[in-house]
């Protein structure tokens, strides 16, 4: 467990929240971030609401399960298996991304989900700000209050647990493959 302290800029009151390497490591895979920081960053910052439909029992995060499971087939190259789990909208459309659906059920921004959008935005951002770094801005940011370094310091030190974590999840959630021949 990590303890999360964030002070209030207004009053200077500090306060404190928990949350598990585990949680951070799930989190972070539904979501798609891009380091553990923005993914601190969503925990803070989502709006959760609930259910969205009562038949089905779809929630905010149905999407993100759904993407997460069809990009681990398609990593397996299990492509009839991966084609058989794909992201839906809570109306049963099917989600370009199920990962953005639930960010947005979340009220979460939103992140750019085409690699060739991604890189485009990357070399935007570097053409702007004439710099040659790799990395694109995070898509969600700190609340107020946060110190980002320390954060960042503080989740380096965790970085192998929770890439650890991260595997565990994906393994778990991931549909056995059989040869069914």
């Amino acid at each position: 467990m990590l303890l999360m302290p964030r002070t209030n800029p207004d009053t200077g009151q500090t306060a404190c929240g928990m949350v598990s390497l585990e949680t951070i490591a799930a989190w972070g895979e539904l979501l798609g971030t891009g380091s553990d920081v923005e993914t601190v960053a969503a925990i803070m910052q989502a709006k959760d609401p609930g259910i969205i439909d009562r038949e089905t029992a779809r929630h905010a995060w149905t999407s993100a399960y759904e993407q997460v499971e069809h990009d681990a087939l398609e990593d397996l190259n299990q492509v009839r298996a991966a084609s058989l789990h794909r992201a839906f909208t809570p109306t049963g459309a099917l989600a370009p991304d199920g990962r953005a659906e639930t960010r947005r059920l979340l009220g979460l921004d939103s992140t750019v989900t085409d690699p060739y959008e991604a890189d485009a935005a990357i070399a935007a951002a570097q053409a702007v700000a004439e710099s040659t770094t790799d990395e694109p801005e995070p898509s969600i940011r700190l609340p107020a209050g946060v110190d980002a370094t320390s954060l960042e310091t503080l989740l380096a030190e965790h970085a192998a647990e929770i890439q650890t974590a991260r595997e565990k999840f994906i393994d778990a959630i991931t549909p056995p493959i059989t040869d069914r021949r």
